[in-house]
């Protein structure tokens, strides 16, 4: 099995500008459930002046990460991170170079693959990308990204009938490309989702 296979992945994220709590609402529920904004989330721009999606910013994210490699099965789990960048806007399009990096924990820890299979997990990650979109609405952006994204990834391999189990580790920077839309409930506080494809390990 190689392990430059491409990759696809999909993301919910909540993302908030300020320090504090931020708990990822189901999209089954969002609507049946009423809440009051805390008050370092109530906006402070004017929508048609202003666009929540322009200018410098730097904000903590956390979310969910689903990946499917072929040839090592899927991994999901959480993720936390910062992200940061510079957009500018032309009228409904939006355009900007961001950053970003993320820590997904191994939720009690990873098993040892089964005999004759195998599959992926990483930790660590960051990305550099340009990205672009056109504004749906005031505070709706549908965008693509394309980057780069630097991972700590690990290859679990199971015993066969010559070899013992073992764990192959790399750090392995990956051309990738992104689609997502991203909801600014305010200023302060971004609702998003996002697919994209990794391509394999550059050399």
């Amino acid at each position: 099995m190689s392990a430059s296979n491409s990759r696809t992945s999909a993301a919910l994220l909540l993302l908030g500008l300020l320090a504090g709590s931020s708990i990822a609402v189901s999209p089954a529920h969002a609507q049946a459930v009423p809440f009051t904004l805390p008050f370092f989330a109530m906006p402070n721009y004017e929508l048609g002046t202003t666009s929540p999606f322009e200018g410098s910013y730097a904000r903590v994210s956390t979310g969910f990460q689903a990946t499917s490699m072929k040839g090592f099965g899927s991994f999901s789990g959480p993720t936390f991170g910062l992200e940061a960048g510079k957009m500018w806007r032309n009228g409904q399009f939006v355009y900007g170079f961001v950053g970003a990096i993320d820590y997904m924990p191994a939720i009690n820890g990873y098993p040892t693959a089964n005999f004759g299979s195998a599959f992926y997990s990483r930790d660590f990650a960051g990305a550099a990308q340009f990205k672009a979109g056109i504004l749906a609405t005031p505070n709706v952006l549908v965008y693509t990204k394309l980057g780069v994204s630097a991972l700590n990834e690990t290859f679990h391999y199971g015993a066969t009938n010559f070899t013992a189990p073992f764990d192959k580790k790399a750090f392995n920077v990956r051309p990738d490309a992104r689609v997502g839309a991203e909801w600014a409930v305010t200023d302060k506080l971004t609702i998003g989702v996002e697919a994209g494809v990794v391509g394999p390990a550059m050399r």
